[in-house]
C-alpha cells in the first residue's frame, strides 16, 4: 500500500522587497522599484513511500528538504504537482509549530489531539504516556509561552509520536533537545516505524538516519538526485562536489624550491570533497611543484582538531616521493576509515629541513567534516577524535 504519492511537485518562491506599511508604500513612489527574482525551492520531485517504510530525507542546506516537508504537512501549498497522504499525518517542523502559546503543555496535548481528529477517550489513553517520555511534569499546567526551545521540543516531539498518526513527519528539531534526549527519540522513531507506521526524518546527522531508516531521498537545489536504499542514497550524497573544497596557491613564487600548489580531499574518484563518511578511506591530494631538489627536506603533514590543535604529525622525506627529480607531482596522503573520529578538521602542510628552515607553510587549510554514517554512536555529539578498536584480555587472577 503506497502511504505517500508525490507527483511533479515544484515550489517558487518570489523574493524582493514588498511594502509593509502605508508610509513603505508612499515612500516606494519616490523609491526606484526593487527587482523581483524567484527562487525554485522543489522542481518537479516525484515519488512514492510504502505504509510502514521509514524515509531518512539527505540533502545540504537550501536542497528543499523542508519545503518538501511543509507540502506534504499541508503547511504550504506546492506552486504546481500534487501529494496525495492516506491516514493521519503528525509533523514536528519546528520548535512550538501546532502550539498554543497561552495555553498549558496539558492543554495543547489535547489540542494537537484533537487537530489529528482524535476522540477524548483516545488522547486520554495515550496522555501519562506522553507526560512520561517528555519529562516535563511538573511544569504541565504552566503556559508554554514560558518554555525553553528543549522543553517545547521535548513536549512537542512526544506529542507527534504518542497520538499514533499513520504517517510521522519529523525536521531537524531534534537537535535543539540534549543528548540523552536526542537518542530517546531516535530509539521511538525507530519503534514507531517497526510498529507498522510510515516515518520521514530530516537530518543532517547521516549516523541517525543510518540507523533507522530503511529508504533514503536525495535532494539538491530542489531536485530529485536520488531515492532508493539508506546506504546508496548517502553515498550518493557524499559523491556532491564541495563548494571551495579545493585550497589553491594562485600566485606563483619561482624563488621557492618546493611549493604546495593545490590541496583537496576526495575518495578514489579524485573529486575534490569537504564531507567525508567516518567508515571510509580517503585522501589528502597535493598537487606540488619542485622547481629545486632538496635532498634533505621533508613532508609534513598534520590533523588539526576544531580548536586548531594537532591530533597526529607525519613527516616523510620529500625524495621518497620525488625520486630526486623535478617539476610538477601530483601526490596522496591516504587516511584510514573508522579511524578519525566524526569532527570537523583541518590540516597542516608543510616542507621543511632537519635546522627548522621553512621551504613551504600552510597552516588550517581544507577544512572537513568527518561524517557519521551510521555507527551505534550516532546519536551522541562528541566523539573526540580518533577512534581505535583496543584489544581487550581477560586474564586469570
Amino acid at each position: 500500500m503506497i502511504a505517500i504519492r508525490a507527483e511533479n511537485l515544484s515550489k517558487t518562491y518570489s523574493l524582493g522587497v514588498g511594502a509593509s506599511s502605508l508610509r513603505d508604500s508612499f515612500a516606494s513612489v519616490f523609491r526606484p522599484r526593487p527587482t523581483r527574482t524567484t527562487l525554485r525551492a522543489l522542481d518537479d520531485v516525484s515519488f512514492e513511500v510504502k505504509a510502514g517504510e521509514t524515509l531518512g530525507i539527505i540533502g545540504r542546506n537550501g536542497a528543499g528538504k523542508s519545503t518538501l516537508l511543509k507540502i506534504l504537512s499541508r503547511i504550504t501549498r506546492p506552486t504546481s504537482g500534487s501529494a496525495q497522504i492516506r491516514g493521519r499525518v503528525g509533523s514536528l517542523l519546528e520548535v512550538g509549530t501546532g502550539f498554543h502559546n497561552e495555553l498549558s503543555g496539558r492543554e495543547n496535548i489535547y489540542l494537537n489531539g484533537v487537530i489529528l481528529g482524535m476522540k477524548r477517550a483516545e488522547i486520554d489513553q495515550k496522555f501519562d504516556e506522553i507526560v512520561a517520555f517528555s519529562e516535563i511534569e511538573k511544569f504541565l499546567d504552566t503556559p508554554v509561552k514560558h518554555y525553553s526551545s528543549g522543553m517545547y521540543m521535548r513536549l512537542a516531539f512526544s506529542i507527534a509520536a504518542h497520538l499514533e498518526p499513520e504517517v510521522l513527519i519529523v525536521d531537524e528539531v531534534l537537535a535543539v533537545g540534549d543528548v540523552e534526549f536526542q537518542a530517546k527519540c531516535i530509539g521511538k522513531m525507530d519503534e514507531v516505524s517497526r510498529s507498522g507506521r510510515t516515518v520521514l526524518f530530516v537530518s543532517h546527522n547521516l549516523g541517525s538516519l543510518a540507523q533507522i531508516c530503511s529508504r533514503g531521498l536525495l535532494l539538491n537545489k530542489g531536485q530529485l538526485l536520488a531515492h532508493g536504499g539508506i546506504q546508496e542514497t548517502i553515498a550518493e550524497y557524499l559523491k556532491l562536489a564541495s563548494p571551495n573544497a579545493v585550497y589553491a596557491i594562485r600566485e606563483d613564487d619561482p624563488g621557492r624550491d618546493i611549493e604546495i600548489r593545490e590541496a583537496f580531499l576526495s575518495y578514489d574518484d579524485a573529486a575534490a570533497t569537504s564531507e567525508i563518511a567516518h567508515n571510509r578511506d580517503f585522501f589528502l591530494d597535493l598537487k606540488v611543484r619542485v622547481n629545486n631538489d632538496r635532498p634533505q627536506a621533508l613532508f609534513c603533514v598534520a590533523l588539526l582538531n576544531k580548536y586548531r590543535r594537532r591530533v597526529f604529525t607525519v613527516h616523510t622525506p620529500v625524495r621518497e616521493l620525488t625520486h630526486g627529480n623535478t617539476g610538477e607531482f601530483h601526490l596522496r596522503f591516504a587516511l584510514p576509515g573508522g579511524f578519525i573520529a566524526p569532527n570537523n578538521y583541518s590540516f597542516v602542510v608543510q616542507v621543511f629541513l632537519p635546522d627548522g628552515e621553512l621551504i613551504h607553510d600552510l597552516f588550517d587549510i581544507c577544512p572537513f567534516h568527518v561524517i557519521d554514517a551510521g555507527s551505534d554512536l550516532a546519536a551522541y555529539n562528541d566523539y573526540g577524535y580518533v577512534q581505535m578498536k583496543g584489544r581487550w584480555q581477560v586474564l586469570d587472577e
